[in-house]
């Protein structure tokens, strides 16, 4: 046995367990943990989201909803203006890093924007 294993050339041996186990596992790891990050960054950018919508609705749409100024332009301004505020709320990593996540990034917004708004609307 002794002579089994002074014959074994450990470094070969330590490369091949290196390259079949741990790398694969290593690297499984470390996109769960930017996964899990990515959930993180959601959540935060929702929850950006959410107090822009509201913010927007106090300042801008309150007053002129149900008035002849409430137009599909102007809605669509408002849009644009809770989005601004939300993606101004986020630090630059979380910014770019959704970004990267998200290719469609500006439908995933608007979206984000549009569930808000139910969520907000239909708060108790």
């Amino acid at each position: 046995m002794k002579e089994f294993l002074a014959s074994l050339d450990w470094m070969t041996l330590l490369s091949a367990i290196w390259t079949v186990i741990l790398v694969p596992v290593g690297t499984q790891f470390y996109k769960y943990l930017q996964s899990k990050k990515l959930n993180k960054y959601g959540v935060i950018l929702y929850e950006e989201v959410k107090k822009a919508v509201k913010s927007v609705y106090e300042t801008s749409v309150k007053d002129i909803k149900g008035t002849d100024d409430w137009t599909h332009e102007r809605q669509e301004e408002i849009k644009e203006l809770a989005k601004t505020k939300a993606i101004q709320a986020l630090n630059s990593v979380i910014y770019r890093s959704l970004k990267e996540a998200n290719a469609d990034f500006n439908d995933y917004l608007d979206s984000l924007i549009g569930t808000a708004l139910y969520d907000v609307k239909h708060e108790k």
